[in-house]
């Protein structure tokens, strides 16, 4: 009994030595950073911000891949499902429990990911043209309680973050407003630009370009607080009825379940210091995001409440996806 007690702390020390010596051998080659959507939106901003001061502080390469599709699905399961040894990190968006708590996905947001950290998050913004009545989200309310499904509001598709901000606002609001799914957030743009469906939720960066070309007028901000790089713009949060209102979009890395404990901290450690250059920080605030960091336990406790948060909204407001 005593040996198999011996020989079982033996194979343990010798299981810590070999992933402590792994982690401070790491990395020892490139790393691929995963982006599950097209050029030119958050996540490929992140990935391309983070990408360069992260090369230096760790030393080794980060190799940038878009793996699109699905609506983010197939490069967030490939995130997923890669070798669990730190050299595949999935730059995520809050998708990977969006998707979920509309329908199956062949990933666990919960089980299937080792979380690194938070970088932040970007406001998606409620607009409208310029020629709408409403001036304030009070306004927006009495007007859709006194015309119940005449009016409409676009998003970037079904499914996008914009979309359930929109059906969160309908639901805490109790009114009916007709959603016009846009597959992706430019043709929607160019439609409320042109008040063809004169409301819409978008992202901030896309609406505030237009707002201060007088083309568009942003009601409100769909965060809990002021964003630190847009104060002046209020938030859902503040109107009456709505208050805890949130459906910011956030951003964080993730490994896949099983990544050694020390690699995970490796990584935080170097995100963390990254966030906090001039450079980095500064460049992602140009962007409209609010910069925050994370412990991998406090984006694991993100993950979970927000997929509870969003499941049980699709559920009481018999949100569909596709």
């Amino acid at each position: 009994m005593m040996r198999r007690f011996f020989s079982g702390v033996l194979c343990a020390a010798l299981m810590f030595v070999s992933a402590s010596a792994a982690a401070q051998a790491y990395p020892s080659r490139p790393i691929r950073f995963i982006s599950p959507f097209p050029p030119g939106g958050g996540t490929d901003l992140v990935s391309r911000i983070l990408q360069p001061r992260m090369m230096e502080l760790l030393g080794q390469q980060i190799v940038l891949e878009h793996k699109t599709g699905a609506g983010g699905v197939i490069g967030i399961d490939l995130g997923a499902k890669a070798a669990a040894d730190g050299y595949t990190i999935l730059v995520a968006n809050n998708t990977v429990v969006t998707a979920p708590s509309l329908g199956k996905t062949p990933y666990d947001a919960v089980k299937d990911f080792a979380p690194i950290g938070t970088v932040g998050s970007t406001a998606v913004a409620l607009a409208v043209h310029p020629s709408f009545a409403a001036k304030s989200v009070a306004e927006l309310v009495a007007m859709a309680r006194a015309q119940p499904g005449k009016l409409s509001y676009s998003s970037c598709g079904n499914g996008s973050a914009m979309h359930l901000a929109g059906e969160l606002f309908k639901h805490v609001a109790k009114v009916e407003i007709l959603h016009v799914p846009y597959r992706g957030c430019a043709p929607a743009i160019v439609d409320g630009v042109s008040g063809q469906v004169p409301v819409l939720f978008n992202t901030i960066t896309n609406t505030s370009a237009q707002a201060k070309g007088g083309r568009l007028r942003v009601l409100a901000l769909a965060s809990p607080t002021r964003s630190k790089v847009d104060s002046a713009t209020p938030v859902i949060s503040e109107s009456a009825g709505f208050e805890g209102y949130n459906a910011d979009i956030w951003f964080g890395l993730l490994a896949p379940a099983g990544t050694p404990p020390a690699i995970v901290q490796r990584l935080n450690a170097v995100l963390e210091a990254a966030l906090k250059t001039e450079e980095v920080r500064g460049r992602l605030e140009a962007q409209l995001f609010d910069v925050r960091g994370s412990t991998p336990g406090e984006f694991a406790t993100l993950i979970r409440e927000d997929l509870a948060r969003w499941s049980k909204l699709v559920k009481d407001a018999s949100i569909k996806g596709e």
